[in-house]
């Protein structure tokens, strides 16, 4: 470990609190990733829901296991004292990642004609990023 951080700009990168953010984000967003399309196929496979429902109801469930984990380890600073009001800030942010995500789902299922999982792995690639941006600057971020 003392060989990584010899090297003064990869301490830097390191001990950088959005660099570890992110780091952070992207483990808990990979658990939840899996977690949401572990659901999304199983509505839509065994439970013959159509994808774009089981789409909304795996992402609603996935999102609060998230948002505690985000509270929790991710971040640090708490821009909103009240917790509940913490809570409809952030489900508020996760309702624009999730209609982003239902509207590239259906886009790429519908139009281009991919398979819906497929579909639902390239919206995620695109609303991690805008999901992680938004938290970051309005729940996570000293004004």
């Amino acid at each position: 470990m003392n060989i990584l951080f010899r090297n003064r700009y990869t301490r830097a990168i390191v001990q950088n609190e959005t660099t570890m953010q992110a780091a952070k984000y992207f483990i808990v967003g990979g658990s939840c990733t899996v977690f949401d399309f572990s659901m999304l196929f199983g509505f839509t496979h065994f439970l013959h829901i159509n994808y774009l429902i089981s789409s909304v109801l795996s992402f609603t469930i996935s999102a609060i296991v998230n948002y505690y984990l985000c509270v929790n380890w991710v971040f640090n600073i708490r821009v909103v004292e009240k917790r509940h009001r913490e809570f409809i800030y952030y489900f508020i942010l996760s309702v624009i990642g999730l209609g982003l995500s239902t509207l590239l789902i259906w886009m790429f299922t519908e139009l281009v004609g991919l398979y819906y999982m497929l579909s639902k792995l390239i919206a995620t690639f695109i609303t991690y990023w805008v999901n992680f941006g938004t938290r970051k600057y309005f729940l996570h971020t000293r004004k």
